[in-house]
């Protein structure tokens, strides 16, 4: 989701993750073990929600592999064992794939927030 009207220029996407974050106790809402949010100097991976949020309109065309795109600090590319994103002012990256979310460059694992899976910080 590159939406910038509901997502202020971050990427937010739902992963259908094989073996996503467990709901935590403090979770509110629906829980979302795949959805992530990755703004460059932060990712977190899971969340609770309440409706579909920028999700409603559906999903877009599939980013075929090779292909890439870019929007804001962001470039994405998909390629056979997942989307590779890259945030080049923070100088961090993400692989989502339905083996997991795996964080690269300054992205360190920090506790979660309540009702989060998992967080990474720069």
């Amino acid at each position: 989701m590159t939406d910038s009207k509901h997502t202020g220029g971050a990427l937010e996407c739902l992963v259908d993750l094989s073996d996503p974050p467990p709901r935590p106790a403090t979770a509110y809402g629906e829980w979302k073990g795949g959805w992530v949010d990755f703004d460059g100097s932060g990712l977190q991976v899971g969340s609770a929600r309440g409706d579909p949020g920028p999700f409603i309109n559906g999903d877009g065309p599939e980013l075929p592999d090779g292909q890439s795109l870019s929007f804001g600090d962001f470039r994405c590319r998909a390629d056979q064992v997942g989307v590779f994103c890259v945030n080049y002012a923070h100088r961090s990256a993400v692989r989502l794939a339905a083996a997991g979310v795996e964080p690269f460059g300054c992205l360190q694992s920090v506790p979660a927030p309540d009702g989060a899976g998992e967080k990474f910080s720069c």
